[in-house]
Formats: C-alpha cells, structure tokens, sequence
C-alpha cells in the first residue's frame, strides 16, 4: 500500500523555503505528477535544516490538494524487485588511470603523498571519468567481486570538497553510459575488501571520501561506506556477518543509525565524534574525515 502523495523522485531539487539552498524536494501526486505545493516538501540537509511539510500537516493548516484530492493510500500489487544488474569488470578496469587528472587523487596526494595515495587508490578500484573534467568514479564491488555500478563524483582538487555548484555533480556510470534497463542494488563501497583482509574490524562510515581518508590514517580496520547516510540498511550489513563492526556515523547520525543497527550482534556505535563535537562542528555535519584531517594539519604544524 503506498501513499497517492510522494517525494518527487529522480528531478531536480528546489530552493529550500527555510534555509534557502537548493536541497528540498516536493511532494507530487503520483496519479497526476503535479506538485502538492512549492513548499510542501523537505529539505534534505536533515541536520542542518530539517525542514519538513508533509500534505497532511499542510492540509491541516488550511492548504488545499490539488483538485480537492483526499490524502488516501492507494493500493498497487507488490513490485517484483528484479535482480541487481552487474557493470562488466573489463570496462571498470579501464578507468583506473589518468589520476595526474583526477581531481580526488590529487587532493589524495596533497594528504599522503604519491605512493600512499596510489596505494589507497589501488585497493579501493579508484577510476577516472571524463564525464566531467577531473571527477572520479568509486567502484561498488561486492564481496563476490562483481560489480554492481560506480558513482561519478566531482571534487576540488586543492579542498578536497564535493562540487555542488550550480548543482551537485554525482551521477552514475550505467546512467551515462545509458545501459538500459539496468537494476541498480548498492553494496558497501569497499565491500570487496572484505576478502583481503579477513582477520582485520571493520569500520563503516558515511561517504566513500571518508573511507577512504580513514584507511590511510587508521590502517588497522577495513573501511566501508554506505554512500549516504540514509544508505545504512540491515540486510546490506548482512556480509558482515562474524566480523568485528564499529559504525562511525556522521555529527547528527548517531541516533538514526544506532537505531538501524539495534540487537545486530557484533555491531557497535562509535559515539567519539558525538562526544567530541563543538557547536560548530555539529552545524557543519562533520565526519571522521574532518576531524583526522584536522588533526593531521595539527600535527603538521608542530612538527614543521
């Protein structure tokens, strides 16, 4: 049973009515396509923001649905989810060059140097796209080696930051490529790493950034990540199985995922970043990235 009001799926975003950023996503009517409302929606900065309206709490504020509609759940016969689509591995292996253009590996370099930052880049199947000029391409390869798809991603070469501007640059190669139909079922990025090192704890953070970044300084776990913060599902953490597991979410995800992961057996929360936050870190959402990144420049600093 799904509900006739929805997010509106796979189209642009709109300026947020609260924070003012172009992050909020409408509600439409899935019978007609047409919008509830332009600020009947929510933003997904879900910690920095928050903004949320949903049609019922709109209609309840004397708004009105489109044609008069009722807010009624409507019934539908159950999808067959297919089965997941694989990207063919020797097309995967052609991307992994051209770092000198990568705008990722370069701010890599800039962290570890030449070496270390080809190594992470090795094991982690890093791949150069020329959809955009410098982006890079994180490979899911599951934990049978197959690979379910790889997100292209632009980052600033001397920051390291995503590039959101004049929209968020992420997008995913069987999209590109237009390879139709293709079922798209995530796996942990890094997820393959789990038979190389198969006596080490594994971590699982947010963004494939942070696994990465994370594994060059604290080596002694395997690092994954969920691609998202709303990426943290049960059945994917299902290959972790007899494993040591420490989740290390996000400022703000602490709660939502400590929640996920209830009654998992072998599975922790690491609340350190929590425990460590000022008032500012929580409002810029940092990651264990930010702070080991922070503390590395520190110690730079001493030592120069």
């Amino acid at each position: 049973m799904d509900y006739r009001y929805q997010l509106e799926r796979g189209g642009s975003k709109h300026i947020c009515p609260a924070c003012q950023q172009r992050r909020f996503v409408r509600y439409v009517d899935t019978l007609t396509g047409e919008e509830v409302a332009e600020d009947v929606g929510r933003c997904d900065r879900e910690d920095s923001c928050s903004y949320h309206l949903s049609p019922s709490e709109y209609v309840r504020n004397g708004g009105k649905m489109p044609e008069g509609a009722p807010i009624l759940p409507i019934q539908r016969t159950p999808a067959i989810e297919p089965e997941p689509s694989f990207f063919d591995a020797e097309m995967a292996e052609q991307s992994l060059k051209g770092y000198e253009q990568n705008n990722f590996c370069r701010w890599l370099i800039s962290i570890f140097g030449e070496e270390k930052a080809f190594r992470l880049a090795d094991a982690y199947h890093i791949g150069t796209s020329k959809h955009w000029q410098g982006a890079v391409i994180f490979w899911q390869q599951d934990v049978t080696c197959r690979i379910r798809s790889g997100k292209i991603m632009l980052y600033d070469a001397e920051k390291g930051k995503r590039v959101k501007e004049p929209f968020p640059h992420t997008t995913w190669v069987h999209k590109v490529l237009k390879i139709e139909p293709y079922h798209l079922r995530q796996c942990l990025f890094g997820e393959h790493l789990l038979l190389v090192e198969e006596r080490k704890p594994v971590a699982v953070v947010e963004s494939e950034k942070t696994a990465i970044v994370s594994a060059g300084f604290v080596p002694e776990f395997v690092w994954l990540a969920t691609g998202g913060k709303g990426l943290l599902k049960r059945e994917r953490l299902q290959v972790l199985r007899d494993r040591d597991v420490t989740l290390f979410p996000d400022l703000g995800a602490f709660e939502k995922w400590r929640g996920i992961v209830k009654d998992l057996p072998g599975v922790r929360v690491s609340d350190i970043l929590e425990k460590r936050a000022t008032k500012e870190d929580r409002t810029a959402g940092l990651d264990l990235a930010d702070y080991l990144l922070r503390e590395n420049s520190v110690l730079q600093t001493c030592n120069a």
